[in-house]
């Protein structure tokens, strides 16, 4: 059996394969804030209720906002850092295109909070140049003279970033031993190890961000795995990391902001899976729970992978899939701010209390309680009716709150909400394609998460995207996605060289070097050399420029012929993202990159024949629900659709992880693989 449990906001998610028959087990419970292990537990205790045995687990994957909550939430540990004498301001004031700000005032722009205050900054007298040579050699008992005021503290991180560390770590490394013999109880993070990249801000930013998540994550794995052990469950723990590639909790435990996207990078990865499948090579992932939404883009199969991104506040150079995250879930809270406009979130009701509909302690009306208002969702059938909803307390919220306040009908609140939440998932779409300069016309929509199929289908008639595909169990989709992931890691090393200048061998020589690191590394958790694969690639950029664009390197042994394709690639890229080249100026190589991975087997999916276009089967009755009017809207059971099934809207298809909503002059059908196909008709088009 292959595990995969993903961690949400407002439910933790179980997925099981059977590895020889293909069947899939999936499980839904409240997540558990409060204990975010018990949530898992439950989980899995309800799936080895049936007597099966934990020995037969050959695979547990695990994704989780651990990582992103302690940060997002300034939950992090006392964490102090040790920068180059002289540098503090690095921290202080980081470039203005560092930063995403929507600014362009220099003077006077918003800068992250800074995780670690001045006061527990310690400066390290010593300096290295950029080509690594000592200029200062590291002045070991001054060092230790103002290492003392760690003593007593109260620190559990330590995060070190010294200038051109990159280039030789030796400094970093001795201070890890000096730290050692005054607060030995304290974890030391170096940006060498962290990150060891050119630019000094991202480097330090990602290093802290490293420290002073660490702790939280350490403890929760810590605690997480004595859990699984007590269950008879042994096997190694796999943890999900922004990059969509799985690392064994051991590995992670020294970089940990590698999970800061752990839970959407798993849904993302679900897509791209069922794209392949289906044979859609262009794929816009939305996946939206109960506290946020999240968007991805895949492309020629693949999600596209980004160098840095913005968490929060806070920018994090480590390798990540491309994606936008807002503050838009079906716990998302409707508000009036001072002006009398109506908002929807980012505050969400979580999982505890949750909605107000949810009967638990909750009074804000929410995204959930507007969806069962309009009569979109079953009061009855929420979780295949494990989880009765109180259609009475969500109408009296949305009432109270909103309605009466406005001066508004009901239904005109409800709706209004629905409106309002879906201009900011539209915006979210629009961000990961257009803004990308990708056309949303191109690409088919796979809707997943408990509430994206809910709302998928009116945003692609926003955007104009053709198709929406539902998957078979969209409610579990990062759960699942956990299941097709890869071992992967990412490995960077900076070295500057002028293109036509730096031999092949060398180029050659640093990747091996890099390459037998990360064999070590595998081979150490019982991975065989030959299921590991390395993926080459060089950041070049013009002299001229600041920033580089990454350009794959094929072949194992490299030529000085090499570099000319290399040069090729690169203007070629440049035209494409920037519209420009500049073929008369010098190309420098910054970065060698190299990506690691063991290639797992895929689960095996069943196909079904075409049974007939009527779903009358699958009906369960009748509802009223609003779409711009009242409809006596048709209920099917999406358990008892077959292949071929063509269901016209308004509908509305219920199952036990999640309902899919069908407009007015849209039509669904099933395809042999039993996801639900939505299509925009002629009209909406």
């Amino acid at each position: 059996m292959r595990i995969g449990i993903d961690i949400g906001g407002t439910f933790t998610d179980l997925c099981v394969l059977e590895e020889h028959t293909g069947e899939v087990f999936n499980l839904k419970v409240l997540s558990t804030p409060a204990e975010l292990t018990r949530g898992v537990m439950e989980a899995l205790d309800g799936f080895f209720a049936d007597g099966r045995s934990p020995d037969d687990a050959t695979f547990l994957f695990h994704a989780t906002t651990v990582a992103t909550n302690a940060l997002l939430e300034r939950k992090g540990a006392k964490t102090w850092l040790l920068i180059t004498e002289g540098f503090t301001g690095v921290y202080e004031t980081p470039e203005l295109g560092e930063v995403r700000t929507g600014s362009y005032d220099y003077l006077s722009y918003p800068k992250p909070p800074m995780l670690v205050p001045q006061r527990d900054t310690i400066q390290i007298p010593e300096r290295m140049d950029f080509r690594g040579n000592v200029l200062r050699p590291l002045d070991e008992a001054e060092t230790r003279r103002r290492l003392a005021r760690l003593r007593g503290s109260g620190v559990e991180s330590v995060a070190v970033c010294l200038l051109f560390s990159f280039m030789n770590p030796s400094h970093e490394q001795r201070l890890r031993e000096l730290i050692a013999e005054v607060v030995p109880e304290a974890q030391v993070y170096l940006s060498c190890e962290t990150l060891p990249q050119i630019r000094e801000y991202p480097r330090l930013t990602t290093t802290v961000v490293n420290a002073y998540i660490a702790p939280v994550v350490i403890r929760y794995i810590h605690r997480l795995e004595l859990a699984l052990a007590a269950r008879g469950l042994r096997r190694p723990l796999y943890i999900m990391q922004s990059n969509g590639g799985s690392l064994t909790s051991g590995a992670l435990r020294r970089i940990p902001v590698q999970m800061i996207e752990s839970g959407p990078a798993a849904g993302v990865l679900a897509a791209a899976h069922i794209g392949r499948m289906t044979g859609h090579l262009k794929v816009i992932s939305f996946d939206m729970g109960g506290t946020t939404a999240k968007a991805g883009i895949i492309e020629a199969g693949e999600p596209r992978i980004v160098p840095r991104f913005q968490a929060g506040e806070w920018l994090i150079t480590t390798p990540s899939l491309d994606l936008v995250e807002i503050g838009s879930g079906g716990g998302s809270i409707a508000w009036i701010d001072k002006s009398g406009m109506l908002k929807v979130g980012p505050q969400s009701a979580g999982a505890e209390p949750g909605p107000a509909c949810y009967s638990n302690g909750g009074q804000a009306p929410t995204v959930t309680d507007a969806d069962l208002t309009l009569g979109w969702l079953n009061p009855d059938f929420f979780l295949g009716g494990k989880f009765k909803l109180d259609a009475a307390a969500a109408t009296n919220a949305i009432a109270k709150q909103i309605a009466e306040p406005l001066g508004l009908e009901l239904i005109e609140a409800a709706n209004g909400i629905i409106r309002i939440v879906s201009s900011q998932m539209v915006e979210a779409l629009r961000l990961v394609t257009v803004s990308r300069g990708e056309d949303p016309r191109e690409y088919v929509l796979v809707a997943f998460g408990g509430a994206g199929p809910v709302h998928a289908a009116l945003l692609a008639e926003e955007l104009k995207i053709p198709r929406v595909l539902v998957p078979a169990s969209p409610g579990l989709a990062s759960a699942m996605g956990l299941l097709v992931s890869d071992l992967k890691r990412d490995y960077i090393q900076t070295h500057f060289a002028e293109l036509e200048k730096v031999a092949a061998g060398e180029v050659q020589r640093r990747f091996e070097a890099m390459e037998r690191v990360a064999q070590e590394e595998f081979e150490a958790q019982g991975i065989s050399p030959e299921q590991i694969r390395h993926g080459r690639a060089i950041d070049l950029r013009y002299s001229i420029q600041k920033y580089e664009l990454p350009v794959a390197v094929a072949g194992t042994v490299l030529t000085e012929t090499d570099k000319i394709g290399w040069r090729r690639m690169f203007d070629e890229l440049h035209e494409k993202h920037y519209g420009s080249r500049a073929e008369d100026q010098r190309v420098e190589l910054v970065n060698y990159r190299l990506t690691t991975k063991v290639i797992l087997p895929k689960p095996l999916v069943s196909e079904s024949a075409v049974q007939g276009e009527r779903p009358d089967a699958a009906l369960k009755g009748h509802r009223r629900a609003y779409f711009d009017g009242w409809h006596d809207c048709p209920i099917y059971d999406r358990e008892r659709l077959v292949c071929g099934n063509r269901i016209h809207g308004c509908a509305i298809i219920e199952q036990m992880d999640s309902t899919i909503v069908i407009h007015p002059r849209q039509a669904a059908q099933v395809d042999r693989f039993g996801n639900i196909i939505i299509e925009l008709t002629a009209e909406k088009k």
